[in-house]
Order: structure tokens, then C-alpha cells, then sequence
């Protein structure tokens, strides 16, 4: 094939995927499509990120000399982004919006993730929207401040 503007020739050639593109799209994908999955993962990095932030002054030499709060925030990110990619796709049963609900509550719940993240947000508003599509209605309710609470 003879080509008239070599740059665009060159310029469609690198836009292409390379096949450690489509590797991690067809990850990406297959993860999408298995909620069951996510939700475990989710609830492990969240559970890591506590128990790691519970020693945090601890010096993981095996992880570049990070200590257990930075390793906690990294848990942290992991589990947001589990609970991203299990907002975005529309719960196709009522076990789905209950474990939306779950993450909502959980992260809305943690002492400074809403101030560190806006993905309860996010999944709250997804939750919402599956409540609707479901035909049920969720609100509010008020709850008790004191000193109870995810320690």
C-alpha cells in the first residue's frame, strides 16, 4: 500500500491497541461482567486498608520501604475502584443493589473517606438508579452520632 502522508500513516499505526492493550481490555472486560467477583474483592482491599492503617508506623521492606498507612491508601484506592467498577453497571438483581447499598454505607461511614474520595458518591447514585429500575424507593434515615463506629 502506497501512502500519500507518511505522518498519517504513521499516526494511525501507534494509535492502534497492542496486544498488552487488548490483554488488559479483555481483563477489564471479563471483570466487568462478574459482579460476584468484584464484591469480595471490594470488601478484602477494604478490610486490608484498615488492618494495614491499624499498624501503620510498621516498614514493609518487601515494598520499597513503605510503611502501613501509605500501603493502606494504596488498599484504599483498590477498593474504590472495585466499588467503581461495580457501580457502573446496572445491578441486574436485588442481591447486586443490596451489596451497592453495602459499599455506600460502609464508605460513607469510614472516618475521612468522604472527605478523601467522592466514589460513595458515585455509588450512591448508581444505587439509586437501580432502586428505581427495581421500583423501590430509598431514603434516608437518621442515625444515632456517638462514639460507636468503624475503628
Amino acid at each position: 500500500m502506497t501512502t500519500i502522508n507518511d505522518g498519517a500513516s504513521r499516526a494511525e499505526d501507534e494509535a492502534r491497541p497492542t496486544a498488552g492493550d487488548l490483554t488488559r481490555y479483555a481483563r477489564a472486560y471479563r471483570l466487568s461482567t462478574e459482579h460476584a467477583r468484584m464484591f469480595p474483592m471490594w470488601q478484602a482491599a477494604l478490610a486490608h486498608a484498615l488492618l494495614l492503617e491499624h499498624d501503620g508506623d510498621a516498614v514493609h521492606a518487601d515494598q520499597g520501604n513503605l510503611n502501613g498507612r501509605q500501603l493502606a491508601e494504596g488498599a484504599r484506592s483498590m477498593a474504590r475502584t472495585f466499588a467503581l467498577l461495580i457501580a457502573e453497571a446496572p445491578a441486574r438483581n436485588e442481591q447486586e443493589l443490596e451489596q451497592k447499598i453495602e459499599i455506600y454505607e460502609t464508605m460513607n461511614f469510614l472516618p475521612g473517606e468522604m472527605e478523601r474520595s467522592r466514589t460513595a458518591y458515585m455509588v450512591e447514585i448508581a444505587m439509586h438508579a437501580d432502586a428505581s429500575a427495581f421500583g423501590i424507593k430509598l431514603r434516608k434515615e437518621p442515625v444515632a452520632t456517638g462514639s460507636g463506629g468503624v475503628q
